[in-house]
């Protein structure tokens, strides 16, 4: 068991490492509500690979990781904010958004309204492909 729980801390540890990085990209704002003065987290976009990479984590605050996490039960008010990181620059950002308004297309008209609206070259549909949300 310590061994196992010594690999999870030591990646868990590089994982953090990255936040750094993360505050500077995103202007210590989320990435996904652009909420700021919020507690901010490095999320790694699933599925998380055994080892971290910067390029597959974005800076979020607790409120949208609960969405992330379960997009699923998420209400139309919480997902709203994916009309605007559809547009993001961080391609991680983007290909996130696309992949969730894709789930949510059944259950929110809106979100094919957006969807179709959007550029999706085929680099990001690979990285949206990716993503298990």
């Amino acid at each position: 068991m310590a061994k196992g729980y010594d690999r999870d801390r030591e990646r868990k540890d590089r994982v953090s490492f990255f936040g750094k990085d993360l505050a500077r990209r995103s202007k210590s704002k989320c990435e996904m509500c652009e909420a700021a003065g919020e507690r901010l987290e490095v999320y790694e976009i699933p599925p998380i690979k055994e080892e971290p990479e910067i390029e597959k984590c974005i800076f979020i605050c607790t409120s949208c990781k609960s969405v992330l996490d379960n997009i699923d039960k998420a209400t139309e008010n919480d997902v709203r904010f994916f009309n605007n990181t559809i547009w993001s620059e961080v391609d991680m950002v983007k290909a996130v958004s696309i992949a969730a308004l894709r789930k949510l297309e059944g259950k929110h008209s809106w979100a094919s309204d957006i969807l179709d609206g959007a550029y999706i070259d085929e680099d990001m549909e690979g990285k949206v492909e990716e993503i298990e949300l």
